[in-house]
C-alpha cells in the first residue's frame, strides 16, 4: 500500500471513529489494544496490521476497501 494510500486510511479511520462519537480508549477497547498502541496507529506512528483491521472493521461495523 503506498503511503497516500495508508494515510487516507487512517483518515478514513479518524474521521469513522469521531463520526460515532467514540474516544480513542474505547475504541481501543473494543480491539484489544491499549489505548497508546492504538493512538500510534491512528496517528501514523505504527502499522496498522490485518488483525488490527479485521477488528476495528467489526467493532466499528464498517468495512474498509484497500486498493494498491
Amino acid at each position: 500500500m503506498s503511503d497516500r494510500a495508508y494515510d487516507s486510511l487512517l483518515r478514513e479511520l479518524r474521521a469513522t471513529r469521531r463520526g460515532q462519537g467514540l474516544t480513542q480508549a474505547q475504541v481501543a477497547r473494543g480491539i484489544k489494544l491499549s489505548r497508546a498502541q492504538y493512538t500510534a496507529i491512528e496517528r501514523g506512528r505504527s502499522m496498522l496490521n490485518w488483525s488490527h483491521l479485521r477488528r476495528l472493521a467489526r467493532f466499528l461495523k464498517r468495512d474498509w476497501v484497500i486498493r494498491a
